[in-house]
């Protein structure tokens, strides 16, 4: 923990508690002047004879150095400062100007017999809540020392004889020495009692507080460390290069761990050597050598066994099979664990350190989350990326042999090898529509391996919807009226420029939008619209009175090849328009919502982010 951040934290944490209180000081202290106004006023009303004068004096004096602390009060304000000290100072100089003025009226009213003496122990716990346990011994001594003087003044006659119209006094009986010690050190103890009582609970109270500022800042630490790894697992899994991928794996490790350095080294395929695949921070001289052999690597070998590794100091480890490169780049301590999913070994990630010991327990277990994490992102990748491969190679083998029987086929049924009679015309006519569908779903794996393969970030830039849906408008009118479908488009005139590529939002409207035609028997009604709810989203929505979806389906109606028994049944399909739709939709940071009915028909409502541009720019086409 950062020992200086804490100790700032708590000196404006306990700041914050004196600025209020001093500054209920000030507004108490002129309600107490009002009401010893008016005390003083009942008084000389109730007993002519009293000397009125002095004490009104006391009270204006009062009023008078409260003004001056307001005055001091809105400066503090004003500058704000970040120590504890003025604050303490300021409340010292009201407590004891306080006093001060408070034996002054007890004096003028009586001095012990006076019904005031109670008001001393506000001050004992005034003190005893804002200033230190210390401080508040120090007060109740005074108290106590001005007790025992104004004894001493009864002792001697010079004490105004006020009894007639107090009454009886509430503590001090007996003025006359030594009986008036068994009322004084009664009062003392009760001072000294609530003045320990005072103190006990402050210090407890602080040090709760203490601890729920620690919780607090571990909690503040933690939660940015979780959103930092949300972010970074985030920005892992767009990557479709493993380069890429490790490379913002490493980079965001360093960051988030607060270290100097990060590595990653993968496995080969014998598990024989390491090679460094991503590094942040580390020079070209530690990285050149090519690999490093497990056999020969007691610390390396440790971890691949499923160990967590942490060295503290490395100048006491004597276990690197390059020592004096290690020492060369400053590496003081560090943190490895395994990459591994199941019981799959990947390779190594590490965390170096310039600070020795700089790993506490937290940390170990943090990397080891962000450790899984970065484990389970390349694994989901490399089965991505052969998956694309699959995909990509079946669907290229299929293709050209599919185009020739689609060619012979049309050769046949144009007569050019001979008359084709009704009942073959017929079979070759139900060969080349299952071939049109065979023919699709290649061009859709084609269209989906395209876009898992494409390597790096997306470049996206600003894509006029209006523009885009305008241009598919005529095409679907068409392809509705041949149905005896009703369809309806809702543009705008103008909305805002979405962060996209032409053809990937041409693919995305084209896929919903034949959908819903598709599905839609004849009769019913289509609308598609644009809208913009929100400055930082356009909307766009495809409702339809088609068949409809299922409850229970539709949680699988983004998987690949997966179509609805009503679906199968009305129209061929190939099952991955839907799954097309999704990847576009995760590659540009939007959202997908899916409302449907079984007999009443399915809206698809899509939330594509606007992009902001600079006034000169403008939205492509």
């Amino acid at each position: 923990m950062d020992v200086g951040h804490e100790i700032i934290k708590q000196q404006l944490f306990f700041r914050k508690e004196l600025r209020e209180r001093v500054y209920w000081f000030i507004k108490l202290r002129w309600a107490a002047a009002g009401a010893g106004l008016l005390g003083v006023g009942a008084a000389h009303f109730l007993t002519p004879e009293l000397p009125v004068r002095p004490l009104l004096a006391v009270v204006f004096f009062i009023i008078l150095y409260n003004l001056f602390f307001l005055v001091i009060g809105k400066r503090l304000e004003s500058t704000k400062p970040t120590e504890v000290y003025p604050f303490e100072l300021f409340a010292h100089a009201q407590i004891s100007l306080d006093l001060f003025s408070l034996f002054l009226l007890i004096y003028g009213t009586g001095g012990l017999t006076s019904p005031l003496v109670i008001f001393v122990i506000f001050h004992v716990v005034l003190a005893g809540i804002l200033l230190s346990p210390l401080s508040c011994y120090f007060y109740a001594l005074v108290i106590l020392t001005a007790l025992a003087g104004l004894i001493a003044l009864h002792h001697h006659n010079l004490v105004p004889k006020t009894t007639a119209w107090i009454g009886e006094p509430l503590f001090f009986h007996s003025l006359q020495y030594p009986r008036v010690l068994i009322p004084y050190l009664t009062f003392a103890a009760g001072i000294l009692i609530a003045a320990y009582l005072i103190t006990s609970v402050k210090v407890a109270l602080r040090f709760k507080g203490r601890e729920v500022m620690k919780i607090s800042r571990d909690l503040e630490i933690s939660n940015a460390k979780l959103t930092s790894l949300y972010e970074m697992i985030k920005e892992v899994d767009a990557h479709t290069s493993l380069k890429d991928l490790l490379d913002t794996a490493t980079r965001n490790a360093a960051r988030i761990m607060g270290v100097k350095a990060c590595s990653i080294k993968l496995l080969d395929r014998e598990n024989k050597y390491l090679r460094f695949a991503s590094t942040y921070g580390l020079s070209q001289d530690y990285l050149s050598k090519d690999s490093i052999s497990v056999s020969e690597s007691a610390i390396n070998r440790q971890i691949l066994e499923g160990s967590l590794y942490t060295i503290g100091n490395v100048d006491e480890e004597n276990r690197f099979q390059y020592p004096e490169d290690v020492r060369q780049e400053g590496i003081a301590s560090m943190l490895c664990l395994p990459l591994k999913v199941e019981d799959r070994l990947l390779g190594v990630f590490c965390v170096y350190s310039g600070e020795t010991y700089f790993f506490s327990e937290d940390d170990a277990d943090f990397f080891s989350l962000m450790t899984d994490l970065t484990a389970l992102a390349i694994e989901n990748l490399s089965r991505q990326t052969a998956r694309t491969w699959f995909l990509n190679k079946a669907a290229h083998q299929l293709r050209s042999p599919i185009s020739a029987v689609q060619s012979m086929l049309k050769t046949i049924s144009g007569g050019y090898l001979g008359n084709v009679v009704g009942q073959q015309k017929d079979v070759i006519v139900r060969c080349e529509k299952r071939l049109a569908v065979l023919q699709r779903l290649i061009n859709d794996l084609l269209n989906l391996a395209g876009k898992r393969h494409e390597a790096g970030p997306l470049r996206l830039k600003p894509v006029d919807p209006v523009q885009v849906l305008n241009n598919l408008a005529p095409l679907y009118q068409g392809q509705a009226a041949t149905k005896g479908l009703k369809i309806e488009f809702l543009i705008p005139e103008a909305l805002p420029a979405v962060a996209a590529r032409n053809e990937l939002l041409d693919d995305l409207f084209t896929n919903l939008i034949s959908n819903a035609i598709k599905y839609t028997p004849s009769g019913g009604r289509v609308v598609v619209g644009l809208s913009a709810p929100s400055a930082d989203h356009v909307l766009f929505e495809v409702a339809d009175t088609g068949i409809g979806i299922s409850e229970s389906d539709l949680s699988s109606l983004f998987s690949e090849f997966f179509r609805t028994e009503k679906a199968k049944a009305l129209e061929e399909g190939t099952g991955l328009g839907l799954v097309i739709v999704k990847e576009i939709l995760d590659r540009l940071g939007g959202k997908v919502r899916v409302e449907s009915k079984i007999g009443q028909g399915t809206k698809f409502s899509c939330l594509l982010p606007v992009v902001r541009l600079p006034a000169a720019a403008k939205p492509t086409v």
